[in-house]
C-alpha cells in the first residue's frame, strides 16, 4: 500500500488545484464533541473537511463521507 493520497477520489478546482496544492485552504469542521477532543490534544474525526482554492476563492470539494475524511486525515502531507 502507498502512502500517498490517491487524488484521483477527490475533486479539482476548475484552475486544476487539487487537495494536496499548497495554494489550496483546508478547513476541517467538527462536532461540539470534536472540538472538545481537539482542543485537550486528543485525535478527533472532522465530520466535514472543505477544500478552498486560493487563487480562485472557490470551494471545489466538500467531503462528509467519514471513510474519505479518515483516509484523507492518514495518508495527507503533515
Amino acid at each position: 500500500m502507498s502512502n500517498e493520497i490517491d487524488k484521483s477520489k477527490f475533486k479539482k478546482c476548475s484552475c486544476g488545484i487539487d487537495i494536496e496544492n499548497e495554494d489550496v485552504t483546508i478547513k476541517n469542521h467538527y462536532t461540539l464533541i470534536g472540538w472538545f477532543w481537539w482542543s485537550m490534544g486528543t485525535t478527533a474525526i472532522p465530520k466535514t473537511i472543505t477544500f478552498k482554492c486560493k487563487k480562485c476563492n472557490i470551494q471545489f470539494e466538500k467531503i462528509t463521507n467519514v471513510e474519505l475524511i479518515k483516509y484523507h486525515m492518514y495518508y495527507r502531507k503533515h
